[in-house]
């Protein structure tokens, strides 16, 4: 009878010690009892892109208040409201009958003159006629040929045309119309090609060059992304604000965009190389400012951080971290400073 006992005591603790080491062969990691389990990166150095976020507004490269040199009564309007008309297009013209009759009249004294002008250097040529005579009937010919170019002037003038190619605003006057010399008829403007109008601190001027590219979104078109490239620095900086104002071409070919458009605008400055990285997520907002939890000798301690430039993925940290620190990446709101945690695989 004690021999049996013996042996089912003996079958007891082989049976519990193979199922105690079937349960911890496949577990290596040593938890804490009672600590949080976590996941962490480690801080690594990397690149990231340099930008500025601003605001800025939309502004036409061309756009001209058309307005008559002369004073005159209108006789034809060409163009309907908000239409596109190209470079050369007739869009007003006014009442030219008086000019033209000028002008056949100019025409017909130079003409006469011209006649003149030939026979007498044919009578010159046989010594009939004085050389006084013949310069008389040259500053004749001048005269009238300066004559009718003035004529002509006074016509074209009667005539307004488009200055480059674009789309019109609302004319201001009808057809009767009497305006003056100078008043405003209509204005055109070239939607196809626009500028972006911001302001850069100045302590980025260093940074800041000629067709660096912008990106552009607004809220009126929230699934598109406009890109532009820099065209113009201002040669001084705005002493008010310590800010330099820049533009940036942005093509329009498909009219989307319109003159005077509030948008969102991405600066590019090219790179920020070797930067300190930690993982976007790690990063948690405080009443101070901002912190990440990294873990030191198996707790979470908290380090207020300073931030730099940012993408959807990373954060580039410009003091609190060092190279090689492991920051937790999730569980973080699990913790506080001095918990213990247990560092689980991501």
């Amino acid at each position: 009878m004690k021999h049996k006992k013996m042996i089912i005591a003996v079958i007891f603790i082989t049976v519990m010690s193979t199922i105690y080491f079937l349960k911890h062969k496949h577990s290596p990691i040593k938890y804490a009892i009672n600590a949080v389990n976590v996941e962490v990166q480690k801080v690594k150095v990397g690149s990231i892109p340099l930008t500025l976020q601003t605001v800025g507004t939309l502004v036409a490269a061309k756009s001209v208040k058309i307005a008559p040199e002369i004073s005159g009564k209108i006789a034809k309007i060409f163009f309907q409201d908000g239409s596109f008309v190209k470079a050369g297009t007739p869009l007003i013209k006014f009442e030219d009958s008086v000019n033209n009759a000028k002008l056949i009249a100019v025409r017909a004294d130079l003409s006469v003159s011209e006649k003149n002008y030939v026979r007498m250097q044919i009578l010159a040529k046989k010594g009939i006629i004085s050389r006084q005579e013949i310069e008389k009937s040259f500053a004749d010919l001048q005269e009238k040929r300066s004559s009718e170019k003035e004529i002509e002037v006074m016509v074209n003038e009667m005539l307004l045309v488009a200055p480059f190619d674009g789309v019109l605003d609302k004319v201001k006057i009808s057809e009767g119309n009497f305006v003056s010399a100078g008043q405003e008829l209509v204005t055109i403007t070239d939607t196809h090609h626009l500028h972006v109008e911001y302001n850069i601190p100045e302590k980025y001027l260093g940074l800041l060059k000629i067709n660096q590219e912008v990106s552009i979104t607004t809220s009126a078109f929230p699934d598109k992304k406009f890109i532009g490239k820099i065209a113009f620095v201002a040669p001084t900086i705005n002493t008010q604000d310590r800010t330099v104002s820049v533009y940036a071409e942005v093509p329009n070919d498909s009219d989307l965009l319109l003159a005077g458009l509030f948008v969102n605008v991405t600066h590019s400055f090219g790179f920020e190389e070797k930067a300190l990285l930690i993982p976007a997520v790690s990063l948690m907002a405080t009443i101070d400012g901002q912190e990440v939890f990294k873990v030191v000798n198996g707790k979470a301690q908290a380090v207020p951080v300073v931030v730099g430039q940012r993408t959807d993925s990373h954060v580039q940290v410009l003091k609190g971290l060092s190279t090689g620190d492991e920051v937790i990446v999730a569980g973080q709101f699990k913790v506080k400073d001095g918990t213990e945690v247990n560092k689980v695989p991501t």
